[in-house]
């Protein structure tokens, strides 16, 4: 009989297997690498993949030998919160601009834990919106509109 005494890295092992094999499952049809050494479009999601089930295959191990904490209940608030600020991100940067929008977005984020610390989340927003729009736009190039609307 095989006893798992990890229940936790035995959870998370089931998610980087499961993870790893859709992974493989969805990007079969995708082309690897070429001739010459030139990466197809499946080479990354590929690589990701085997990364993914060898760190399954560890974790699994790790849950059959070591002992370890048991899975603790969800916490249903931080993963709602997270969720609805990545999906806000996505659905606002079109519409208000991408200062706006990573500025929001840890606002949203702060709400999972309570006490939701105000001071921190507006720091993480002013750093986030300033330092990633500098990263982005100026020093990268990248046509995103900084202020309202598509560019």
């Amino acid at each position: 009989m095989i006893r798992i005494r990890s229940p936790q890295d035995f959870g998370a092992a089931l998610i980087f297997l499961a993870v790893g094999a859709a992974g493989l499952w969805f990007g079969a049809g995708l082309p690897g690498m070429r001739a010459g050494g030139q990466l197809g479009s499946g080479t990354t999601p590929r690589i990701l993949s085997v990364i993914c089930l060898g760190f399954g295959g560890l974790m699994l191990l790790r849950a059959l030998r070591v002992d370890g904490p048991a899975i603790e209940r969800l916490p249903w608030r931080a993963l709602i919160t997270v969720t609805l600020a990545v999906v806000l991100f996505g659905l606002a940067i079109e519409h208000i601009g991408y200062v706006a929008t990573a500025m929001l977005t840890p606002f949203v984020a702060a709400l999972a834990l309570p006490p939701v610390r105000w001071r921190e989340a507006l720091l993480v927003a002013g750093l986030l919106g300033g330092g990633t729009a500098l990263l982005f736009v100026v020093m990268l190039g990248q046509p995103l509109k900084l202020f309202g609307g598509t560019p």
